[in-house]
């Protein structure tokens, strides 16, 4: 953006920024206000108003740009009149003239007296955010994302006498009030005039005409599915993905965000008294003379044995041609397997126990040779226990799953892992009632780690199977403490740590405030090795700092005694976290905990932030994308390979982590880099390092032979809280296993 050099504005002291909010309501409309190290900015805006006691400066924009960052963003609205704004910051609004559902429809001829009551609108943000250019100049950028707004806006009594069952969906409140939460709760049915929900904190009857389903995909799905009928609905679902994608993929995001840019040019914005800021061209990143916006990361390469000689650049491949990293000193070779499977279906099951033991054959060469031979086991030892249960049984099919394995269990024998097959009616059921939560539930309380797996998935063709066992091949030996492989990594201090830390919370639902919330912490060698898993104690929202330092400590002193860390050895320790809490600063825990646990060490520690919530693109023309076999499209156009890492800050990366191969289809939306964020205070700033290291722990997920979205450190997390969430619910779930027998396993792929 084309900003002024400098800007005058008046500075008071103002340590406490908690009480701004009423100094904010006495300047309104005539001073800007912004918060900043202790100190107050008052920006003017217009004449007369209430004076301002304190010291008049010239602010440089280059060295402060934050100040015109938060008033170019509150001020954005005003540049784009004509849009209503769903969101003021950023500045959030909804396209005018293309409404995607009524295209689509009439694109494939489906129809339905509702349907004109789904909606399906392009939604956009206008952020504002700081960067830097080759050169190291702070300034100020306007961020196009898009993304789509699905709405409900049916008649839930409409939709029940149509014959959509409603039963458990999100509603919300058509004309929340100021202070009122928009989500209301899960529809438990529907009286007429009044609406029973569940899960809310509030009511738990409200008028059905002050309720809508919640737009989401989910409720989009069953809503059509049922109106349309399954064959109606993947008709319409196709075209509204080809409708989407002129929004979203890459040539037409590109051109959607000119267009934007161009249009935001043709008049400056005005943000204060006096003072204009214009949208200039779009960003470049480029590389001149010494400095690099812009580079490619070397591959990642997968490695198999100690001493690194054994690598390839694909997981599988390599995995095929070598083996495991561990296939020397892995204990279990003859592991015992408990398999739990609906007793109709036991001859499907027995099929597919035998080609993911002994491969499918030469014939389908991505799955020929099977677990056994592939990891270098000895044996596979399948223990049998059919479940007497039918898709349309009455009664709970989670109780006679955990009877029935309890029983089995109980006749003798160790057990090292577990497979549970499910009907897929059964896979969906929610909480309590799902088997699998509860079976999952009793075999990790005694430290046996469990894999699902839908009968959908298990008798598909073998030309599709054979990928399927790959992944559970993979994720199998994992979960019986195996490695499968880990990733090339120059090992030059004597020991690197890289500790994952996230959150589960786990109190209330969507519905209510979460107040009860569990630390996660997963750690790994710097090349890769899974090394342990820790789960905090619950505790409540102002208790979680403390919590988690307890956690990290003793994390850190078991590893300082494994690793046998000698006075004066140089130790690096990274902290991997996607969106701290608010208010709560965890890297300053990390921080303390790494100083007090290395008192004797050269400890170097760097927290960095890994997140995908942001609003930044990146689009390289140069890339002409692959074709999608037969049918004359490509896939991935525009979207910059995997391992480019772009400087936009002096602790800042994008990280390209999907392209090329990894991208699924034509319409798939140009994918979004990761933003690598490195905490000031960090004593190890080698930002490109860490963001190499990210891209290299994104190829380190033993839950499939494709590289992860996120590094594992923190996708890791991210599947134990999802776990931990739905464990909750068992009435008698202990998660004490985890942090004893299972704590160096990985039971939550």
């Amino acid at each position: 953006m084309k900003t002024p050099e400098v800007v005058e504005v008046i500075v008071r002291e103002w340590p406490d920024p908690s009480e701004i909010k009423v100094e904010r309501q006495r300047m309104d409309g005539y001073w800007f206000l912004h918060w900043f190290g202790g100190q107050l900015y008052y920006l003017r805006l217009k004449p007369g108003g209430p004076n301002v006691q304190g010291k008049s400066v010239e602010v440089e924009t280059a060295r402060h740009p934050w100040l015109l960052r938060s008033r170019v963003e509150d001020a954005m609205e005003s540049a784009l009149p004509r849009y209503s704004a769903l969101r003021k910051r950023p500045f959030t609004f909804l396209a005018q003239k293309s409404e995607l559902l009524e295209l689509a429809r009439s694109q494939v001829g489906v129809s339905h007296p509702l349907l004109e009551t789904f909606r399906i609108s392009p939604r956009f943000v206008i952020s504002t955010k700081i960067y830097e250019d080759a050169d190291g100049r702070a300034k100020i950028g306007a961020f196009v994302s898009i993304g789509m707004r699905y709405d409900i806006d049916t008649d839930l009594a409409d939709l029940a006498r149509s014959g959509v069952d409603i039963t458990g969906m999100y509603v919300v409140r058509r004309d929340p009030q100021p202070g009122e939460r928009r989500l209301v709760g899960r529809v438990r049915r529907v009286d007429g005039d009044w609406t029973h929900v569940f899960e809310n904190a509030e009511d738990d009857v409200f008028e059905t005409g002050d309720l809508k389903l919640e737009g989401s995909k989910e409720n989009f799905s069953r809503c059509l599915t049922s109106l349309l009928g399954p064959f109606q609905y993947r008709k319409l679902h196709s075209a509204i993905d080809d409708e989407e994608a002129r929004f979203r993929i890459g040539p037409s995001f590109d051109r959607v965000v000119a267009q934007m840019g161009e249009f935001l040019k043709k008049k400056p914005i005005r943000i204060a008294q006096n003072l204009e800021v214009g949208v200039g061209d779009r960003i470049v990143l480029s590389n001149s003379g010494a400095a690099r916006s812009v580079y490619q990361a070397p591959v990642v390469e997968y490695v198999f044995d100690r001493t690194g000689a054994k690598s390839h650049e694909f997981a599988w491949a390599g995995l095929t041609r070598n083996g495991p990293y561990d296939r020397s000193s892995f204990a279990k070779k003859s592991p015992r397997i408990l398999v739990a499977f609906p007793s109709p279906v036991q001859s499907k099951v027995e099929f597919f126990l035998r080609a993911f033991r002994d491969g499918l054959g030469t014939e389908f060469h991505s799955y020929s040779t099977g677990f056994r031979d592939l990891f270098g086991l000895v044996g596979v030892d399948f223990v049998l226990c059919p479940v007497n249960v039918n898709v349309g049984d009455p009664g709970s099919p989670q109780k006679v799953y955990r009877t029935a394995m309890e029983e089995r269990i109980a006749s003798g024998g160790d057990i090292d892992g577990g497979i549970v097959v499910l009907f897929d009616e059964h896979a969906f059921l929610p909480g309590n009632d799902n088997p699998y939560v509860q079976t999952k539930a009793l075999l990790l309380t005694l430290a046996i780690p469990t894999q699902e797996l839908r009968l959908s998935t298990m008798t598909a063709e073998p030309r599709n199977l054979q990928y399927t066992l790959q992944n559970f091949a993979v994720a199998m030996y994992a979960k019986l403490n195996g490695v499968p492989w880990t990733v090339n990594h120059d090992k030059a201090i004597n020991d690197e740590l890289v500790v994952g830390m996230g959150v589960a919370e786990l109190s209330g639902s969507r519905a209510q405030k979460r107040q009860r919330l569990v630390g996660i912490t997963t750690v790994f060698s710097g090349d890769g090795t899974y090394l342990l898993g820790d789960v905090s104690r619950e505790c409540s929202y102002e208790d979680h700092a403390d919590a988690v330092r307890e956690s990290l400590l003793g994390v850190l002193q078991t590893l300082k005694r494994r690793n046998n860390w000698l006075p004066g050895d140089t130790v690096r320790v990274i902290f991997h976290a996607n969106k701290p809490l608010k208010r709560v600063d965890i890297a300053k825990v990390a921080f303390d905990c790494a100083k007090a646990v290395g008192g004797e060490q050269n400890i170097q520690m760097a927290f960095v932030t890994v997140s995908h919530d942001h609003p930044f693109s990146l689009v390289d023309k140069n890339e002409r994308g692959l074709a999608v076999g037969k049918s004359g499209k490509s896939k991935g156009v525009y979207a910059p390979p995997r391992g480019t890492i772009a400087r936009i800050g002096p602790f800042t990366r994008l990280l390209c982590v999907n392209a090329g191969k990894l991208i699924k289809r034509a319409n798939t939306p140009l994918p979004t880099p990761l933003l690598i964020s490195l905490h000031p205070d960090s004593t190890f700033r080698d930002v490109d390092y860490l963001a190499e290291q990210a891209l290299k722990f994104t190829s380190l997920s033993w839950r499939s032979v494709l590289p992860a979205g996120s590094p594992v450190t923190i996708y890791y997390s991210e599947r134990i809280a999802e776990l931990l969430g739905r464990l909750r619910e068992v009435p008698d779930w202990s998660p004490s296993a985890l942090n004893v027998k299972l704590r160096w396993s990985r039971w939550f792929l």
